[in-house]
């Protein structure tokens, strides 16, 4: 949530009164991650300056272990989560005849993989203490509009949209709530 929506999300949680947990794309501090170490700290002290509680987290959440320790690190800090906002995406341009596998993956892993593990993760967190909760994915209007060069996002964000739709029929037994949002071009670091 270092940049663009992630970081507008995370603002308006503070804003309206949530602890947040901020993580942006596994940037580890040494910076063998996505390099959002230092954009995930300045959110964090954005929100502190306002009054806000925060913490930032570097885990990267295309991997089993990451998408764990994102959420264990919320109920570490806050002794509990009841919000998950999944937003964690990357993309690129690149026609599909000329795209390779590593590049392909890599979108999906964060982009699709990444929402799933979260979702499960929380699903579980969620069910197991019995109180409901909400989740909201990022997907995109490119999950159902197609775009020249954008064939790894497009399905990506479309996969999102798929499992939302089939979480949220899952979840709603234990009261949580599972939507996707699937906003247009944003302005965005990247």
């Amino acid at each position: 949530a270092g940049g663009g929506l992630g970081r507008e999300h995370a603002l308006a949680m503070a804003a309206e009164g949530a602890a947040v947990v901020v993580n942006d794309l596994g940037g580890a501090r040494d910076g063998s991650g996505g390099g959002g170490a230092a954009m995930a700290d300045q959110v964090v002290d954005l929100i502190k300056a306002a009054g806000g509680e925060a913490a930032p987290n570097y885990d990267n959440v295309s991997t089993v272990e990451g998408g764990q320790g994102i959420l264990q690190s919320a109920i570490d800090a806050y002794g509990q989560a009841d919000i998950l906002i999944n937003n964690a995406g990357l993309g690129s341009s690149k026609l599909l005849i000329e795209m390779e596998d590593d590049e392909w993956n890599r979108v999906i892993d964060v982009t699709l993989n990444g929402t799933m593990r979260m979702t499960r993760y929380m699903m579980k967190v969620m069910k197991a203490r019995g109180q409901g909760g909400v989740i909201v994915n990022n997907a995109s209007v490119l999950g159902w509009r197609a775009q020249k060069e954008q064939a790894h996002y497009a399905a990506a964000k479309a996969g999102v949209m798929a499992l939302t739709r089939c979480a949220a029929l899952e979840a709603a037994e234990f009261n949580v709530r599972i939507n996707a949002v699937a906003p247009s071009i944003v302005l965005h670091p990247m």
